[in-house]
């Protein structure tokens, strides 16, 4: 066979014993099983494709989609953060204090809060502008993803912002003391959980393009195989590097009795026996399922992923998640929209 292959432009890599096994225990059709995964890879590494690939601009590529999924995460940790202290702050009398107790107070704890968490601090007066400016910032230096907060002092306003990439907010200078205790409780959350979870994050965002272009072929090849068995239309955006978004749509999706109609609801009453207690209400709308996974979870379990497209539910981990909404004809395949009259 690979004589007859030279002769002919097709691309032919020798692995007996990959070829052997797949041979053996596969028929036309069957999924690449997971324990071939590395063997198959070996096979895609020799191809041209892939030797002259642009490694370089592959990874620019995935350190900007790993950036831009680290401020999210940033973002949500910080918000969620906030909102929960806030609300456990009981409003009480705030006590007067002087312009330069309150400087004073602020200067001296966040000094403190250097020291006492590990994080760079630096000081800016700004005799121009009145202001006191303190930066704290710490790094993970694998991506060069800077993690800082800035506390400014100001006399000329009297207020006291703080503030980061996701959150600002301002306070009377007579909250110093609440302004000490915020500042403190997102510094904690920045070293502890924030940190924690982006270190998780930037080791599953951890990619190579040989695996890249397995990954995101595999997935493409199992949502046009299971439309032709099960007829669940799909869309995807492949856009980052380091996750993928797919769209499924099931044309028979079940109606959730709150979205029956009302001759939908008797029949069912009548098919019970009266035994069904059925909320009237308008008539359901056409739904699909949004589905994101990253690259490393479907390399680490493609059955998983195969599984999961055969019959879409909800599901909430981290890494592969999926929620049901509104169907959107955009998202899918060009093959599966709606022809413009």
């Amino acid at each position: 066979m690979s004589k007859a292959l030279e002769l002919m432009p097709v691309l032919c890599v020798e692995h007996k014993t990959l070829a052997r096994a797949l041979s053996e225990n596969t028929t036309e059709g069957d999924y690449i099983d997971v324990d071939y995964i590395k063997a198959v890879a070996k096979v895609y590494s020799k191809l041209p494709k892939f030797k002259n690939y642009d490694r370089k601009t592959f990874h620019e590529e995935l350190n900007n989609d790993v950036v831009t999924q680290l401020y999210q995460i940033e973002a949500d940790i910080c918000t969620s953060a906030e909102k929960k202290y806030l609300q456990k702050v009981v409003k009480t009398e705030t006590k007067s204090i002087s312009l330069d107790d309150a400087r004073e107070l602020i200067g001296k704890n966040i000094s403190k809060f250097s020291e006492e968490y590990g994080v760079d601090c630096r000081i800016i007066y700004n005799a121009s502008k009145s202001t006191d400016e303190y930066y704290l910032e710490t790094v993970i230096e694998e991506y060069d993803f800077d993690l800082w907060l800035m506390v400014m002092f100001s006399s000329e306003d009297q207020k006291i912002y703080v503030g980061n990439r996701s959150i600002f907010r301002s306070f009377d200078i007579c909250e110093a003391k609440l302004v000490v205790d915020y500042v403190r409780n997102l510094i904690q959350i920045t070293n502890g959980k924030l940190k924690r979870d982006l270190k998780i994050y930037c080791k599953e965002f951890k990619l190579n393009p040989r695996l890249y272009d397995i990954a995101n072929n595999s997935i493409k090849t199992m949502l046009e195989m299971n439309y032709n068995r099960t007829g669940i239309e799909y869309g995807i955006d492949d856009s980052m590097k380091t996750q993928v978004a797919v769209y499924l749509k099931k044309t028979n999706l079940p109606i959730l009795k709150e979205e029956m109609s009302l001759s939908e609801s008797i029949a069912t009453i009548f098919a019970s026996g009266g035994n069904v207690q059925v909320n009237y209400n308008k008539k359901a709308e056409p739904m699909m399922y949004e589905v994101c996974i990253t690259y490393n979870e479907f390399l680490r379990n493609p059955d998983a992923f195969k599984k999961f497209i055969e019959e879409p539910k909800i599901r909430k981990k981290w890494n592969f998640w999926s929620r049901r909404k509104k169907y959107r004809p955009e998202f899918f395949d060009k093959k599966f929209q709606p022809i413009a009259p």
